[in-house]
């Protein structure tokens, strides 16, 4: 009798321990890491957009048609195999241009994530959680000018005319390296439908994100190029005027803030009786804006304004303090990551 009481009491005690043992966990954390094609096309824009045109009396654009001072100028590539099919005794481009093209990112991220089920009783979910894009792959550009100033007899004589060697003009290249990299804090609110066994099920999210970060380009142009660039050509008076700095070297950051939308889709589904679970999702976010470069070199505010136009350069050789460029902070991402219920 004695000993039944005592199994009976013992089982009394068990059972709310089962039971708070088998209680739903609602809260987790998480770690992933995804893949971002094109990043939000950023590295597409900076090679489609340039920044600061060359003024016309330019020799890089009067002679060798290249209307961007920096980062890109897209007809490169179509000067470069049209030069190249003609009986022109001239070339317009040394080399074939390589154009940078998209940016191949790489997302790396951990969130917080509670189920709201015994909350409102209803098959939500509230996350927040730290993402950092960076790229990976991509971003570099470089042009090369022909040998046109020296091999056309009409701009080489008017060079050699004004005291200018056409040799100084013919070969430059400019270099741009480009990448790009930003956080994102993400708060999203989910919808999810069970897929069968606890913790499995697809979801959907709507939210709001916090951005900061952006693109840099690293500049090497070298003298022959800077000649082209800030040396102008006055046709009627058939004058000459070299206004180049020399070669230049810098470093020109654009950094976003700001805050975007984000969706997401996925799904997941628990490995055995651990806890955790592993998923799947598309996300997508972004955040845009058109913002202020870091300050520049001096020598590269000397070439930019003297490339963009003389009678600038002539008021005040350093005007452009910065520049200014669209920065997108964003894009898709198909990410991968293990979560844990706890």
């Amino acid at each position: 009798m004695y000993r039944v009481a005592a199994l009976v009491a013992v089982l009394a005690l068990w059972v709310p321990i089962a039971h708070a043992d088998d209680a739903p966990k609602r809260l987790s954390v998480d770690v992933s890491f995804g893949l971002r094609p094109d990043m939000a096309a950023l590295g597409s824009t900076i090679a489609q957009d340039g920044t600061i045109d060359v003024a016309d009396t330019s020799m890089a654009n009067l002679v060798y048609s290249t209307d961007k001072a920096l980062m890109s100028d897209r007809n490169n590539i179509a000067i470069y195999h049209n030069s190249r099919s003609t009986n022109s005794s001239f070339r317009l481009m040394g080399e074939e241009p390589v154009q940078g093209g998209a940016l191949l990112g790489m997302d790396f991220g951990a969130s917080v994530r509670y189920e709201l089920d015994d909350v409102i009783d209803f098959p939500l979910f509230v996350k927040a959680g730290f993402n950092y894009i960076t790229s990976v792959s991509g971003g570099h550009q470089e042009r090369v000018l022909g040998d046109a100033a020296a091999e056309n007899p009409d701009i080489a004589g008017l060079l050699q005319a004004n005291g200018q060697d056409p040799a100084d003009y013919i070969g430059g290249k400019m270099i741009n390296e480009y990448s790009a990299a930003w956080i994102e804090i993400p708060v999203t609110v989910g919808f999810k439908v069970p897929l069968g066994q606890e913790q499995s099920f697809a979801y959907a999210g709507f939210g709001v994100s916090l951005f900061r970060g952006g693109f840099s380009v690293e500049l090497d142009i070298d003298e022959n190029y800077a000649n082209a660039l800030a040396t102008h050509i006055d046709t009627e008076a058939l004058t000459v005027t070299n206004l180049s700095p020399g070669a230049v070297q810098d470093t020109v950051d654009f950094q976003l803030g700001g805050v975007g939308l984000n969706y997401m889709i996925g799904a997941q589904s628990a490995v055995g009786k651990t806890g955790a679970v592993v998923f799947l999702e598309l996300n997508s976010s972004g955040s845009a804006k058109t913002v202020y470069s870091s300050g520049l070199k001096s020598e590269t505010r000397r070439l930019l304004t003297a490339a963009s136009s003389q009678a600038l350069y002539a008021e005040d050789n350093e005007w452009f303090k910065r520049l200014a460029f669209p920065v997108v902070a964003g894009g898709g991402t198909v990410r991968f990551g293990l979560r844990y219920y706890f």
